[in-house]
């Protein structure tokens, strides 16, 4: 009776160990898939991220200073004691919230340039730290460099933003240039939130005005407008008036070509 008492009680622990040893083995396992399955979802989550940034589109961007300067804009930020990297912003955002920007035509070969470039940073920097008008003022560097490596070498001594080099070096700095008459570097021409000009001087007058008593030197009626017309009618003129010029000019061009013909013929 002892004997077989024994081998009950034995056979009873038997089958409780072999119960636990199942449920551990239970848990293992689940842990064990899921490990698996959750490592496979965050490598599908991670892929798609990837997927997304990679298909992803730019923004729609347009208005008068897009169609200036393009869809982005570089700035230069320093990665290091002696390294910088170019960073890509859109347009839009670049220049968002500013009141003036400055077109400034320069390059590094140029003797006056790189004489008037740390003035004209002194006088950016000191607009920008104006109570009330706090980084109001940007500008537009239009490289007249003629390589890569000399365009980041002297982008290192600004603290503005730049049109892209093949860009700037292109035929949308030659336009720019021939829009505003530039003749001669340094220029720097500045214009207000829609592109329009306020003057093409700025370079002879921060000479005269360092301390930007009169910046950014509109005429007294410009102000007026300025002041009395809300910026969505200012834009909304400026498009019409655009039209206006380009339907003019169409005609203009007609014209000369049916006089071209009839004194050929």
């Amino acid at each position: 009776a002892v004997q077989e008492e024994t081998v009950a009680t034995a056979k009873a622990v038997a089958d409780e160990e072999e119960v636990v040893d199942l449920d551990a083995a239970s848990e293992t396992d689940t842990a064990a898939s899921a490990q698996p399955e959750a490592v496979a979802e965050e490598a599908a989550a991670a892929a798609a991220a990837e997927e997304t940034t990679a298909t992803e589109e730019p923004p729609v961007q347009s208005g008068p200073l897009v169609d200036l300067f393009g869809p982005t804009l570089l700035s230069l930020e320093l990665t290091g004691p002696s390294t910088a990297q170019l960073k890509e912003h859109y347009t839009t955002d670049a220049l968002q919230g500013k009141k003036v920007i400055g077109v400034y035509f320069s390059a590094d070969w140029c003797g006056p340039c790189r004489q008037f470039t740390p003035e004209l940073s002194s006088f950016y920097e000191k607009i920008n730290s104006r109570r009330g008008k706090i980084d109001e003022f940007e500008i537009v560097w239009v490289s007249r460099c003629r390589d890569m490596q000399s365009f980041g070498q002297y982008f290192t001594t600004m603290p503005w933003i730049a049109l892209p080099p093949q860009e700037a070096m292109g035929a949308r700095g030659e336009k720019l240039s021939q829009m505003y008459g530039v003749k001669s570097i340094p220029a720097l021409v500045l214009l207000d939130d829609l592109g329009s000009v306020i003057t093409t001087d700025a370079r002879n007058m921060i000479p005269k005005d360092k301390a930007g008593i009169g910046f950014p030197w509109r005429n007294p009626i410009s102000t007026l407008y300025m002041t009395v017309v809300p910026r969505s009618l200012r834009l909304m003129l400026k498009r019409e008036l655009g039209s206006i010029k380009e339907k003019a000019f169409g005609k203009v061009k007609g014209l000369l070509n049916l006089r071209a013909k009839g004194a050929k013929a």
